[in-house]
């Protein structure tokens, strides 16, 4: 089986798992996966750099693929595991698995941040780049809509995760990216705000 075979085949099992899935976030199924992929592509394409694109492209449409919506904290472990057994059952090499699994165990900002290889740092970047601009501020409301949370409460709890992840971009490129990505988001906190305070 050559390389568009492996990407096609994981990209029918993960199609299949976000479709049939009940508790998977909503924020983060087919479309962002799917996204961060070409994202990732992209970058690729643009740093001056060696790149294991086959590698890449899997783990971005496996590095959210067991995350429930009530259960973020888990998503990385959980994500690997089922990751494991969908490369097996397609026969991907295991050495190249291993690989993937360790690209999908860096990309996440949830913990300890310390990214080892340039495909961690591709996808890190092509990921949080998912997060801000117009689809990420749709993101956040259905994910924190889908936790109870208040707009106010989505507002926050974004705030943080930007202010968190935001210093931690890997690549020039994607720092390019992010901060006119970031000035929509702000404009739109600001706007937000404004609209709170000054009822009409």
């Amino acid at each position: 089986m050559n390389a568009p075979q492996y990407i096609d085949k994981v990209m029918e099992k993960v199609k299949n798992i976000f479709e049939n899935s009940i508790d998977q976030s909503v924020a983060h199924r087919w479309k962002h996966a799917y996204r961060v992929m070409r994202r990732a592509t992209i970058l690729a394409e643009q740093l001056d750099e060696e790149v294991d694109l086959e590698i890449l492209q899997i783990s971005a449409l496996l590095h959210d693929i067991d995350q429930p919506f009530n259960r973020k904290e888990e998503h990385v472990k959980r994500s690997i595991i089922k990751a494991e057994e969908i490369l097996e059952e397609i026969g991907y090499p295991k050495d190249r698995i291993l690989k993937v699994l360790d690209i999908i165990k860096q990309h996440s900002s949830e913990g300890k941040i310390d990214i080892s290889t340039r495909e961690a740092k591709i996808l890190f970047d092509a990921d949080k780049l998912d997060g801000v601009g117009a689809i990420g501020i749709a993101r956040v409301f259905s994910l924190c809509g889908q936790n109870g949370l208040t707009p106010d409460e989505a507002i926050e709890w974004y705030r943080k995760k930007i202010e968190k992840a935001s210093p931690f971009l890997q690549t020039s490129i994607g720092r390019r990216i992010a901060e006119e990505k970031l000035r929509y988001v702000r404009e739109f906190f600001e706007k937000y705000y404004d609209e709170d305070k000054n009822i009409i």
